[in-house]
Formats: C-alpha cells, sequence, structure tokens
C-alpha cells in the first residue's frame, strides 16, 4: 500500500480514463493494441481539459498507449498544461486470449475461459495480465506519484485505462482481488484522491484522504465495453 502518511501537504492524484476510441466504439476488448479516437472521443477530450483547466494541473501523465496519449494532448492543450508526460506503468492490462475480440467473440471462440472469466475477471483468460502482476504495478506506479508529490507538484493528472484504473484504486486500500469492480470505467471517467496532510505543530499533524468525483464523467460518453 502506497505509505501517504509520508507526504506533508494538500494536493490532488487525478485519475482519467481516456476518451471513446474506435475499438471502444467496436466493442472490442483492446488491451494494449493501437486505437486512436473517435471524433465523439476527441470531444469528449476537448470538454474534460476544459473542465479540469480550474484544477491548476501542474503535471500531466500518459499511459504510452496512443488513445491515451491523444487524450492527454486534447486535455493539455485545453487545461494550459505544458507538457505530457509518458509513464509506462499507466499502460493497460494484457488481456490475453481475448485481446481485439468483442464480448460475443470471446464467448464464441473460448466458452469455457469465457464462463470462467464471468466469476474471476482477467484472472481467468490465458495470456492476461494476473491480479498479482497488476497491484505491484500499481504500486510501482503510486511510488512515482508520491516522489512527484514530494517535490513539489500538488495537483496531478494522469491518463490511464479502465483496467488499470482499478488498480490504481485497489492499491490505496490493499484490495488484491479482482471483484468486486469499481465503478469507474467510463470514458473520461474523472477519479481525484484529495490528500490533506497537515502539519498541526506540536508535533501533531491531520492525515486526511478522500476519493472524490468518482464516477463523475464530464461529458456524455457512448457504451465502451473495451478498455
Amino acid at each position: 500500500m502506497p505509505d501517504f502518511r509520508a507526504l506533508l501537504g494538500t494536493g490532488s492524484f487525478i485519475f482519467m480514463r481516456h476518451a471513446e476510441s474506435e475499438g471502444n466504439r467496436d466493442g472490442l476488448m483492446q488491451g494494449r493494441l493501437p486505437s486512436r479516437l473517435t471524433e465523439l472521443g476527441r470531444e469528449q477530450a476537448r470538454r474534460a481539459g476544459i473542465s479540469l483547466k480550474p484544477k491548476g494541473i501542474g503535471t500531466l501523465l500518459s499511459s504510452p498507449l496512443d488513445r491515451a496519449r491523444e487524450t492527454a494532448e486534447l486535455v493539455a492543450a485545453e487545461a494550459g498544461v505544458a507538457e505530457v508526460r509518458v509513464m509506462e506503468e499507466l499502460t493497460e492490462i494484457g488481456t490475453g486470449i481475448f485481446t481485439g475480440l468483442t464480448w460475443k467473440q470471446a464467448r464464441e471462440r473460448h466458452p469455457d475461459q469465457y464462463r470462467l472469466f464471468v466469476q474471476r475477471s482477467w484472472d481467468a483468460v490465458p495470456g492476461a495480465e494476473t491480479s498479482g502482476e497488476l497491484y505491484d504495478r500499481a504500486e510501482a506506479a503510486w511510488g512515482e506519484l508520491l516522489e512527484l508529490f514530494r517535490s513539489g507538484e500538488r495537483t496531478i493528472l494522469a491518463v490511464t485505462h479502465s483496467g488499470f484504473l482499478q488498480w490504481i484504486i485497489r492499491s490505496t486500500v490493499q484490495y488484491r482481488s479482482w471483484m468486486p469492480l469499481f465503478s469507474a470505467s467510463g470514458n473520461c471517467h474523472v477519479s481525484e484522491l484529495a490528500v490533506d496532510n497537515r502539519d498541526l505543530g506540536g508535533g501533531e499533524r491531520s492525515l486526511y484522504l478522500d476519493w472524490v468525483r468518482v464516477n463523475a464523467p464530464p461529458s456524455p460518453t457512448s457504451p465502451s465495453p473495451g478498455a
């Protein structure tokens, strides 16, 4: 679990899923496949940037996948952020033998694995990234994020993916299982972890964390079953 007690000060870690991609539109399980944004997705990203501008984002990080990077660049342009930095740990989960398939295709081509997937999520899919690997990757991502906070950054935005966003949230509460899922999967969905750790004097400190704006996309989104 990230040691948020070591932080001193107030700030926000903001996480956003990328905007609608062509794979989302087509109902594909994308995993790490390349997929550009749709026109709707570009509009979602622009509107997200406008809504986030009042936050005063100091650092904007992105998954290396093109749908996330395009989202981050559009957000940066609207929010007045000069640079988008790629962070490898923010990439989407590996989806194994389901990669590139629709839900219907996965059910028809891999019926046994699909039945187990419904019960155990991606841990049941051959070739997919395991929950243990994802938890470790989320902790590594938090390590870099906390270091940014300690270096003076106070409002950090990370553009990532629905699958990995689950683990960003899970790792803050030491939850190591896929189920149940958190409701954090809409395109341009925004989740924010607010930090308020203050020096009260006399050797005392306040320690406060709060997940806010969970499941609050800044604009209407289309159905997006792909990650």
